[in-house]
């Protein structure tokens, strides 16, 4: 039996549901209901799911359960990774409304013992100790930190994701990925705990290797994990309950070594390039849609429609920040990004996700949330009606698609694009910087490209309510 056809018996049997009145209702043969219930057969379409949930009168959660059951049993393993993606997705950081305050340097009371070797029996003693490590480092000019890691120990990662260091503080980080396609959700998962440290704005760096086994990190007999700073280190297991604490110098310093060397055989996680005016040649380098042919394809899915394509070379002039050192030569550049991306638009080859909310924000601003303001002037109401003209027409030739369902709420602070064989991730940190995050590792740019390849029909409006309720914010400006 399928996973649909057992929650189907489950609820038929709790509402006491006859056979012969649910097949009238979904207008199908009894004996299709009972294929349905066997497990021989599954529904055509989520359109005859929904008739039975309304016939059995079913709570949201309980047709949520029997829908995402359906199409557990359609899409077999796909359906855990593309829900998987939806999920991180949904719950991105959001963009913090102001800087966390600085991290208050640790009261002389809390500090360590003078002990070079101490003895940690605990979790709570471990995270006792990594706790005044990781403020005692981040109250210093140039700390660094060092974490040979899995993100399923929270701890470390939350107190990184909440610091303010006063100084300049580098953190670099090696994990293990699995490249057994059977346990690549649990990759998914590392990115959702690793990226709240992104957005918080440290200078953080994720190396990664692949380990199929994950011998190093399950072994009982050693211990895999190490945290380290400039002067003291900790070891601990792989169940972070039993750890050694050291602060001889010399035990630090190859314990360092040792972690470099490990880090030179990895390969880096992400590319993350701050988008700001003093940094836009290494921008617009990566950025750059113009060096890409126009033929291959570009899916985004962000707040906001993608206002690129339809910004002229006019438009691009009266709203840029002309003040910009030189202004000239990044005005030239952009105006050749945007022409690419409306020949992608004329030729059918840019698809771009986005949400009702991010449109009507764009209306009563004029900001478009991908672009610093340091960059641009807020578009005036009379320059914003001929961009969401633009996006309407988009809409009824279902290139832009407006999401609606749990996608309705993403997070302002994302902004997905994926290419033939790229994939970026663009968001606001919690110190007020843009940053434009090129995904390097493979599979995390595969499953990214299946999902918004592939996005569930029911996760968008159709053509006409998209290009209505387009229509909606257009009048609120007239």
């Amino acid at each position: 039996m399928s996973t649909f056809s057992e929650i189907l018996n489950n609820l038929k049997e709790e509402k006491n549901i006859k056979v012969q009145p649910l097949a009238r209702y979904c207008e199908v043969e009894r004996s299709t209901i009972y294929k349905f219930l066997n497990g021989k057969r599954l529904p055509g379409s989520i359109d005859i799911v929904k008739k039975i949930a309304q016939f059995m009168q079913l709570t949201p959660s309980e047709s949520e359960l029997l829908v995402n059951a359906w199409k557990e049993s359609q899409m077999g393993e796909q359906y855990h990774s593309r829900k998987s993606v939806e999920d991180f997705i949904c719950h991105f950081p959001s963009r913090p409304d102001k800087p966390l305050p600085p991290t208050a340097p640790l009261p002389s009371s809390s500090q360590m013992s003078d002990n070079t070797f101490v003895v940690l029996s605990s979790q709570q003693y471990i995270d006792n100790y990594v706790h005044q490590m990781i403020l005692s480092e981040a109250g210093k000019p140039n700390g660094k930190i060092g974490m040979f890691l899995q993100p399923d120990c929270p701890f470390p990662f939350r107190l990184l994701a909440s610091l303010n260091p006063t100084g300049n503080l580098v953190i670099e980080h090696i994990l293990s990925l699995n490249n057994n396609p059977q346990k690549q959700l649990c990759n998914l998962q590392y990115l959702k705990e690793i990226f709240p440290i992104y957005t918080n704005g440290l200078n953080y760096e994720t190396w990664y290797f692949y380990n199929n086994t994950q011998h190093n990190f399950c072994s009982p007999s050693i211990m895999p994990y190490l945290i380290l700073t400039s002067d003291s280190a900790v070891m601990c297991t792989a169940d972070y309950q039993t750890g050694l604490y050291y602060r001889d110098q010399e035990t630090v310093r190859t314990l360092w070594k040792i972690f470099e060397k490990n880090r030179s055989q990895c390969q880096p996680l992400f590319k993350p390039i701050p988008i700001s005016p003093e940094n836009y040649l290494s921008v617009f380098h990566n950025i750059d849609d113009a060096k890409d042919s126009p033929d291959k394809k570009i899916i985004g899915l962000q707040p906001e429609a993608c206002m690129t394509p339809f910004i002229t070379g006019k438009l691009l002039e009266d709203v840029f920040n002309h003040d910009l050192p030189q202004a000239d030569i990044m005005l030239s550049m952009i105006e050749k990004i945007f022409l690419t991306n409306k020949r992608r638009v004329k030729s059918g080859r840019f698809l771009i996700y986005f949400t009702e909310a991010g449109m009507k924000h764009f209306a009563e601003t004029g900001l478009i949330e991908e672009f610093p303001d340091a960059f641009y002037h807020a578009f005036t109401p009379k320059q914003r009606l001929p961009l969401l003209e633009e996006i309407k027409a988009c809409c009824q030739k279902d290139y832009y698609r407006i999401l609606k369902g749990p996608l309705q709420y993403l997070p302002a602070n994302l902004h997905l694009c994926v290419r033939d064989s790229d994939c970026e991730l663009t968001y606001h940190t919690s110190n007020g910087k843009t940053i434009f995050l090129i995904v390097c590792e493979s599979q995390f740019f595969q499953m990214f490209k299946d999902y918004l390849e592939q996005m569930d029909k029911e996760s968008y409006y159709s053509p006409e309510e998209a290009s209505t309720l387009i229509q909606n914010i257009i009048n609120t400006l007239l």
